[in-house]
């Protein structure tokens, strides 16, 4: 009878449901956010998590970005570290310490599984909280070089997930558990419409190269600037479509520079944003962009070459770092802005767009650095180190 009950009591307990709570945490730009919001996502549809929350910086975008998502949050009294000495630096300390006081007081009601923090310094407190607290977490590094909060909490860290392999040595040595997982992207990159329908959306005929230039949803003047300076020569070869995104900010000016035979020009469609960019890279063969890792991460899912002139003002530089790795990889082109013109960029659009076997090595290229099972695989890994804590 002993022997029975005991087997009665494991077979329940087996068939106990194991519950995780999740946290998620990483906020300051939409590299570290968007990373997040993926894996939420995964976990939402996921019936063994229980529940999942956000904590970030109060009023910033991570805010508006976790709530449109219908994700719970909570907001926290962070600022960044002072770059420069003047009182700020005085008071940072002390608002550190009431930001980590604030997520401890979080987390003991959560009560969470485990923590994911995405990088940036709205995601400092919450990992100092979990840390204290002995919860489990998971730092996620989207670029090639490391993040200064990342880096922090690596060494506790039950395991550092990376979005770009060339990030694995600088990990190696704070943490056995190392992962190369890529940056998590929405749904609608991994399962983008036809090129036809991508084509049919913004005016364009699915048989020509086309060429997809973005400076992000804000734009970037000067990438807009070598282009406009590019627009006569390239359009002239009849051979090649540019769609342009250019920013809200900037559209009523860069159409008032265009001449007149450009703005006309059937392969060329001027827009000021674009709402799915999923749809804008279906379309195309090459992208003219900014290096970001979730840039990066997106046009390798949909094995999109690159041309990429990163953004030199990026908090250490990720940027350049992102596309000096992307380049050796063989799927993209790298011009720094100082050497950004008419002509640099007009000679790498044509040795990519003009040589078929070319751009389908870079395309290929793309393709083997993908990872679009990144979201599923860090769900699956908060889950592992958290399974202790769950229900």
């Amino acid at each position: 009878m002993v022997e029975i009950r005991m087997v009665e009591m494991i077979a329940t307990t087996a068939e106990q449901k194991i519950r995780h709570r999740i946290v998620l945490t990483g906020g300051g730009t939409g590299g570290h956010i968007y990373p997040a919001l993926a894996v939420a996502e995964q976990l939402q549809n996921d019936p063994d998590v229980e529940s999942v929350l956000y904590i970030g910086a109060s009023g910033h975008l991570e805010e508006t970005l976790a709530k449109e998502k219908n994700l719970d949050f909570v907001g926290l009294s962070v600022v960044g570290m002072p770059r420069k000495i003047s009182g700020a630096i005085f008071a940072f300390p002390f608002k550190t310490l009431s930001a980590v006081w604030q997520a401890r007081k979080v987390l003991h009601l959560f009560r969470p599984t485990a923590v994911l923090g995405t990088g940036g310094y709205a995601s400092a407190a919450p990992l100092a909280a979990a840390r204290l607290m002995g919860i489990p977490y998971i730092v996620h590094e989207p670029d090639s070089n490391p993040g200064m909060v990342n880096k922090l909490f690596a060494r506790s860290a039950a395991a550092c997930s990376l979005g770009m392999a060339a990030a694995k040595e600088k990990f190696e040595a704070k943490s056995s558990r190392v992962f190369v997982n890529g940056n998590p992207v929405r749904a609608s990159f991994l399962n983008p419409v036809s090129r036809a329908q991508a084509a049919s959306e913004f005016g364009l005929r699915p048989e020509l190269k086309t060429l997809l230039v973005t400076g992000g949803s804000q734009g970037a003047q000067a990438i807009n600037d070598a282009v406009i300076a590019a627009l006569p020569a390239l359009l002239q070869r009849g051979d090649m479509q540019i769609l342009h995104q250019v920013g809200e900010k900037n559209f009523a000016a860069v159409q008032a520079q265009l001449a007149p035979a450009v703005a006309t020009n059937e392969h060329y469609r001027l827009l000021p944003y674009i709402k799915e960019m999923s749809s804008a890279y279906a379309a195309s063969d090459m992208t003219v962009c900014r290096a970001g890792a979730m840039t990066i991460s997106e046009l390798s899912v949909m094995h999109v070459p690159a041309i990429f002139v990163p953004y030199p003002y990026a908090a250490q530089n990720h940027q350049m770092h992102n596309a000096r790795f992307m380049e050796s990889q063989g799927c993209a082109f790298l011009i720094a802005q100082n050497d950004l013109t008419a002509e640099s960029l007009s000679k790498a659009v044509l040795d990519a767009l003009t040589n078929g076997d070319k751009l389908e090595t870079m395309k290929q290229a793309m393709q083997t650095i993908a990872r679009p099972h990144a979201a599923q695989e860090i769900a699956k890994q908060l889950k592992e180190v958290g399974v202790s804590r769950a229900i």
